[in-house]
């Protein structure tokens, strides 16, 4: 990868966050059966409160089987580049450092906000706090998948 400067790590990490945040929200809300998309194939940890969760399929099927209808309201997010040169890994391998690309880092994106449990818009609201790491989705650049970033950790937590 060619010398990346920080304003550019800067603008790509936050392009990835508000993506993320105007994207997964909006599916918690509304479009439930796409929620495991936004998931890496194997995600290094998923927690929900404190409960592990297996895979993005399995949070998927708590939203889609489990969870009361839901309407989340993001108010700040903020997001840190973790690894400017995150291994990537395709069908072929590991991406060589010759190929990345300013899209090959992964990134820490922290969001807080109001989470309303129930279609009456008279419920009460609870806070909610969430921490991602997004990784680069090796499946993007050909098509297979729209997202460019992918959940690999998560840890959900309502603030009491």
């Amino acid at each position: 990868m060619s010398s990346v400067s920080d304003d550019q790590l800067v603008k790509v990490s936050t392009e990835a966050a508000t993506e993320l945040v105007q994207t997964f929200y909006q599916a918690l809300c509304s479009n439930r059966e796409s929620i495991a998309s936004f998931y890496a194939p194997v995600p290094s940890k998923i927690l929900f409160n404190g409960n592990t969760v297996a895979d993005g399929a399995a949070v998927q099927d708590i939203f889609v089987n489990q969870m009361p209808h839901a309407h989340y309201e993001a108010q700040s997010y903020d997001c840190q580049v973790i690894n400017r040169a995150y291994p990537t890994v395709t069908e072929s391998g590991i991406k060589p450092a010759a190929q990345m690309t300013i899209k090959d880092m992964s990134i820490l994106v922290i969001v807080s906000g109001h989470v309303r449990y129930g279609e009456n818009r008279d419920q009460p609201q609870r806070g909610f706090s969430e921490t991602f790491v997004l990784v680069p989705n090796p499946s993007a650049e050909r098509g297979k998948r729209r997202r460019d970033w992918l959940i690999q950790s998560q840890n959900f937590r309502l603030v009491v």
